[in-house]
This record gives structure tokens, C-alpha cells and sequence, in this order.
């Protein structure tokens, strides 16, 4: 059974993990200590919330903390990129108990595409010892443009074959449980409001590198999505106007820019000869420290125009290429404030991802939860 409105606002008080104490959530909701009493015990008798340590000093009464249940709930996370899909199972606090990973090369042949992930995720499942009926929810991130309101996949451009698939109204007749889907980007940056560094930010943009760009970006406590639901497509803006063509049909779009094959092949282009850029990289050879600072510079220019337009408090960043190529990361900071507009980096806070290279997959299991708890 989902919470009500107000116990819904109550949990995700408290789910921030730090225990906080019947007056502070009075105060925090403007409820009456009374109302306040009244549903927190009625989640605690529905197993929602526990008890924990009293807290307080000096001779007056100390106040019982209280926190979610962990066990309470199970989400099914299914993170769909260009070149592989992730699914993952995991508890109220979206602790992972059970993953999977599929190449995205294994469904290339198969029309029904559908059918056949649903049928691995039960797979999955069943050599997990996890029964269908546990699950509460399920979230989907795509990497490439879907439509919510219809339930269709519109378009996913590194992988062929997906084009107009209607994935959650498959899901749905295939488990016992509400689906969402969206895009991935979004997902991450709901991964990073709801569980990650920016549980107390309004503003913010989430970027992933890897294959491909997800981007997300919340203004004012909201998912930007634009009139046709692509808003924030960081990785198909152009970046260069003499730039190859991308596949999403553009010229000189980042992605052709900043992904890591991108960057391998500007490697290569140079004269590169070690076996990997990432190896060249690691015995600091200069071409591949060259091509990963200028893709910094490409990425951090990139992101100064998305800093002046959107004003937001951080920025985080994750993904193969930020993890095994720090030096992009670096860059791309120090083109930020110097190309951004010095009012808009004065408090901007520039980090690394909260989930590392597990983003995809957090912000499907928290776009699950999120959308479960009606907190999004």
C-alpha cells in the first residue's frame, strides 16, 4: 500500500538517513506535534519507520529518533544504455542486493525486444531467489529519447531497433507492480536530489561520459524537460561546426567529442601507438594527455553555457571517462571558471558523481522509489 500525501512528505524527511526526531518533523511539515504523533505511529505499525537511539542533552526529555525501514520495500532498477543494459535489485535505501548485465549486441537480431529483456529480468529474478510479488516498483532509465506519457522508447541512438518500443506497458502486463520510465539523464539527477550529494539542492545538473552523454538538469525543485520532453540533451548540442556527423543526424555534436571512443579515435588520429588510449594514458603519454584536455576544454565550455542559462548550485559529474581519465574532469573544471559568467561559479560546486559509474543504474532504482513515494 503507497503512503498518504502527508506520510509521504514525512518519509522522505526522513529517509535522508540521518534520524531526526518527532518535534523536528513537526516543524519541517507544520503539522501539529498531535498530527505528527498520530502518523508517525501508524507508520511505524505499518513497518515503514523504526525507532532508533534517544538523543538530547541535560535532565529534560530526550527525543526518539526515528528512521526508514530498510527492508521495507524492493525496487527493480533496468538502466538501458547505447551498449549495454543493467538491471538491479535493491531495499529501501537502495542498497543493491542482486545485479545483471546484458550487451546490448545480444537483442540487436530479436523484433520483440521487449519480450526478450522481460524475459531475462525473469531470469534474473529467479537465479536471485527474488519472487515478483516483492517488488514494489520498477524504474527504467534510457539513454536516449523516450516519451513517459505514451510509455514508448522514441528513439535510442547508439543501438538500432529500438525505435517506438512500449516497454513499461510490456513490464506491465508482465509484473505485479507500477513501472516508470524516463530518461536517463533525468534519472541520474533524480539519483543525486533524492539519495546522492544534492538531497537539500534546488538547482542542479548531473552529466554522465562514457559511450554516450546522459544529462539532467532540476531547476527550482523541478526536472527540466522542455515542450517535446528532450529538454537537456547536453551531448547533441554542436560543439563543432566542421565536426563529423553524429548519428543522431547533427554535425559536430559533443558527443563526437567527449565520449571515450571519440576520444580514442582523436588519440589514434595523432599518431597514437599504445595498445589503448587508457594505457597510453596511464604511462602519461603527451598525445593522450593532449586529446583528454582538450576534450576537458570541450566539455567545460559545453557545460559554461549550462551554467549561465540555469545558475545551478553543483554540478556532478561521473561516468568511464571522468573515472579512468581524471584529467578530463580537471580540465573541464578549470574551462568552467573561465568561461562562466564569475557571479554563476562563485558558490558553484563542481564533484564527482555520488554513485561513480553505478549513476545509470541508481537513477533507475530511484526514479522508482521516487515516483513509488510520489515525492517526484
Amino acid at each position: 500500500m503507497k503512503p498518504s500525501d502527508k506520510s509521504s512528505q514525512i518519509l522522505r524527511l526522513v529517509d535522508k538517513g540521518r534520524g531526526i526526531s518527532r518535534k523536528a518533523l513537526s516543524e519541517e511539515t507544520g503539522l501539529s506535534q498531535a498530527s505528527l504523533t498520530k502518523i508517525t505511529k501508524t507508520l511505524i505499525e505499518q513497518g515503514y519507520l523504526v525507532e532508533g537511539e534517544r538523543v538530547g542533552s541535560g535532565l529534560g526529555r530526550k527525543e526518539v529518533l526515528l528512521y526508514a525501514r530498510a527492508d521495507r520495500h524492493r525496487f527493480l532498477g533496468i538502466d538501458i544504455g547505447g551498449h549495454k543494459i543493467r538491471v538491479a535489485i535493491a531495499d529501501n535505501s537502495l542498497h543493491i542486493q542482486a545485479r545483471a548485465e546484458w550487451e546490448m549486441q545480444l537483442f540487436k537480431d530479436h523484433s520483440d525486444k521487449a519480450a526478450l529483456l522481460i524475459s531475462k529480468i525473469e531470469a534474473f529474478l529467479e537465479s536471485s531467489g527474488i519472487s515478483q510479488s516483492s517488488i514494489d516498483a520498477i524504474g527504467v532509465g534510457v539513454t536516449g529519447v523516450v516519451d513517459p506519457a505514451l510509455q514508448r522508447i522514441l528513439t535510442i541512438p547508439n543501438a538500432e531497433g529500438w525505435d517506438n518500443v512500449e516497454l513499461p506497458i510490456a513490464m506491465q502486463e508482465a509484473f505485479p507492480c507500477p513501472v516508470y520510465m524516463d530518461e536517463g539523464g533525468r534519472t541520474m539527477a533524480i539519483a543525486e536530489k533524492f539519495a546522492g550529494k544534492g538531497t537539500d539542492m534546488e538547482h542542479l545538473i548531473t552529466v554522465q561520459i562514457g559511450f554516450g552523454i546522459a544529462a539532467g538538469v532540476i531547476v527550482n525543485d523541478r526536472l527540466l524537460r522542455g515542450s517535446d520532453n528532450v529538454g537537456g540533451l547536453l551531448g547533441h548540442i554542436t560543439a563543432d561546426n566542421k565536426g563529423i556527423r553524429c548519428t543522431c543526424g547533427n554535425y559536430g555534436c559533443l558527443e563526437n567529442i567527449i565520449t571515450y571512443p571519440m576520444i580514442e579515435l582523436a588519440y589514434r588520429t595523432r599518431g597514437g601507438k599504445a595498445d589503448s588510449l587508457l594505457e597510453a594514458y596511464q604511462t602519461n603519454d603527451k598525445i593522450a594527455l593532449d586529446v583528454c584536455l582538450e576534450a576537458g576544454e570541450a566539455c567545460g565550455i559545453a557545460l559554461s553555457n549550462m551554467v549561465n542559462l540555469f545558475n545551478p548550485k553543483a554540478i556532478f559529474v561521473g561516468g568511464p571517462v571522468m573515472e579512468l581519465l581524471p584529467s578530463v574532469f580537471d580540465e573541464m573544471r578549470r574551462t568552467i571558471l573561465r568561461r562562466a559568467n564569475r557571479f554563476a561559479t562563485q558558490r558553484l560546486q563542481m564533484e564527482r558523481s555520488s554513485f561513480g559509474n553505478d549513476e545509470g543504474i541508481v537513477g533507475a532504482l530511484t526514479l522508482a522509489k521516487s515516483k513509488w513515494m510520489s515525492w517526484f
